[in-house]
């Protein structure tokens, strides 16, 4: 999609700033004091700029630069190694948080002021009905060790939850652009497609392992 990479590109700074942050360089010297260490902030933790794309290569890169800088055997302190350990584990909390395209979705919609997870549980109108009916379909494929069908059902949901994904990024790259009242129907509408997701995802989950890679394939 290189239109939307085009975007992105544009757009970044313009969320950074909706944030109140300023863009953090890439090849900054990390240590522990140039890091914010709360976890509501995984970006701030890592030093990168919040945005949904991140590059996995840059992502991997401020994990193992942060995770230097903050290993505690590099104190010989207690009280420093202790505090050395504790950012560690914000550290770890962030990359796993920012390695996850749900986790990350979620965590920049919070920063850009959208609805909570725990607050808005609003849902596409079709979507339960569909759901029961797949599900019906998933635990008699399960009960029956139908493989074929296994197999199907996890693939529609992983094509289901790529679309989803597709359409949360392009809509933080348009949140990006809009004024601060057409921003607030965007955010709600990321909120809708998080809530769709996790039901794709958990379905993902819950289904056989040997489904879900021979589907793949």
């Amino acid at each position: 999609m290189p239109e939307l990479g085009l975007a992105i590109l544009h757009t970044d700074r313009h969320l950074a700033q909706l944030i109140g942050q300023h863009p953090t360089p890439p090849d900054a010297a990390p240590d522990h004091g140039g890091y914010a260490m709360e976890m509501s902030d995984p970006f701030s933790t890592l030093g990168i700029q919040p945005r949904f794309d991140l590059d996995e290569a840059e992502l991997h890169r401020h994990f193992i630069q942060a995770s230097a800088a903050n290993h505690p055997d590099r104190f010989t302190d207690p009280l420093e190694q202790a505090d050395a350990a504790a950012r560690s584990a914000t550290i770890n909390d962030a990359y796993r948080t920012l390695h996850d395209p749900e986790l990350r979705a979620n965590a920049l919609l919070d920063l850009l002021g959208g609805p909570d997870k725990s607050a808005d549980k609003s849902l596409p109108p079709a979507l339960l009905a569909e759901m029961l009916e797949i599900r019906e379909r998933m635990e008699e494929a399960i009960a029956s060790q139908d493989e074929t069908e296994l197999r199907e059902l996890a693939g529609w949901a992983q094509t289901q939850r790529a679309e989803h994904l597709t359409r949360i990024a392009e809509m933080f790259v348009q949140a990006g652009t809009e004024s601060r009242e057409s921003r607030t129907v965007i955010l709600q509408k990321i909120r809708l497609e998080l809530n769709a997701l996790r039901y794709f995802q958990r379905m993902i989950e819950q289904t056989p392992e040997e489904s879900r890679d021979s589907s793949r394939h």
